[in-house]
């Protein structure tokens, strides 16, 4: 049974020399089972792991005593795998020493994975961190000069589009976003109005996950201030959001509002005016133009190339 079993069985003298090595094991070191006492396996072991192994190994050979330990070993292929090694010592019926009997586990997979997991922790902290501090930002704002029922439901709308722009985020394994994906999360909240009364149109073209959140919330703010103030806030209004990426390099969104009602720049600039300009411009290295004359009024983002 040790013969054919999965797991990697070894037998060794009270030298540590190599007695039986199981067919699992000949395997994974290409070894002939006819010359097995030609066979150094202290040879396989990568040269930043000896002093690893050696010391348990030598311990638990003058102690006469189990040990655990984790080392890298060449494979028959050349390549290293990561195995954990248990063994345990054998005695005679007089008690003397005879050597010891183990089992190796190649753990190299079973590492990764431990090690992505720890990555992806150490990123969804971050991100975590980074999202508690946006909306501090955000509750902080948007309290600024605001009444308790105006902030609550200003904050609320806000953090729905914040979250949507999370949403999409999470399903993209935060690899980045598609734009088109991003605007009709964004815009989610006027169905009626879309395809009718705002107009989008666009190639597939890829946001970096660091600056979809920003750029979210810049359409969201476009867009309930145009319900506001602007175009969508008059019958025959109409609003065009249209995007490009020519071939040269770069990408541009460009909203544009066309309101028969004459439009006046606001008086001071507020948060919202940090989100559609400032937010987005740091997020993407981008320039951002804002234009109040007729027919209304213009937002447009120029990018460089991510």
């Amino acid at each position: 049974m040790a013969e054919t079993s999965p797991a990697m069985l070894w037998m060794g003298d009270a030298e540590g020399k190599c007695m039986f090595l199981n067919k699992a094991l000949r395997a994974f070191w290409g070894v002939n089972p006819v010359r097995l006492e030609d066979f150094d396996w202290t040879s396989t072991v990568h040269p930043d792991d000896v002093g690893v192994l050696s010391g348990p190994f030598a311990r638990a050979m003058a102690t006469h005593t189990p040990f655990v330990v984790e080392a890298r070993y060449r494979r028959a292929d050349g390549s290293y795998r990561t195995m954990r090694t248990e063994a345990n010592p054998r005695f005679a019926e007089d008690g003397s020493f005879l050597g010891m009997t183990g089992v190796n586990t190649d753990i190299t997979e079973q590492l990764a994975a431990e090690a992505r997991s720890r990555m992806l922790m150490g990123e969804l902290n971050h991100r975590t961190k980074n999202l508690l501090t946006v909306v501090q930002a955000l509750a902080r704002q948007t309290a600024r000069g605001a009444e308790p029922e105006q902030f609550v439901q200003a904050l609320d709308q806000r953090l729905l589009s914040l979250g949507a722009s999370n949403d999409l985020l999470l399903r993209n394994d935060w690899d980045g976003v598609w734009l088109d994906e991003l605007v009709q999360a964004q815009l989610a909240f006027i169905p009626d109005l879309l395809g009718t009364r705002v107009l989008t149109a666009g190639p597939r073209l890829r946001i970096a996950s660091q600056g979809a959140q920003a750029l979210g919330m810049a359409l969201h703010e476009l867009s309930t201030n145009s319900l506001k103030y602007g175009a969508l806030s008059v019958p025959d209004g109409q609003v065009r959001l249209q995007w490009e990426a020519p071939a040269g390099g770069g990408w541009s969104v460009d909203w544009r509002e066309h309101n028969p009602n004459p439009v006046t720049p606001p008086s001071h600039k507020g948060f919202g005016h940090r989100v559609i300009v400032d937010m987005v411009s740091s997020a993407f290295g981008a320039s951002v133009e804002l234009d109040f004359s007729a027919p209304g009024f213009h937002w447009r983002l120029t990018a460089p190339a991510a």
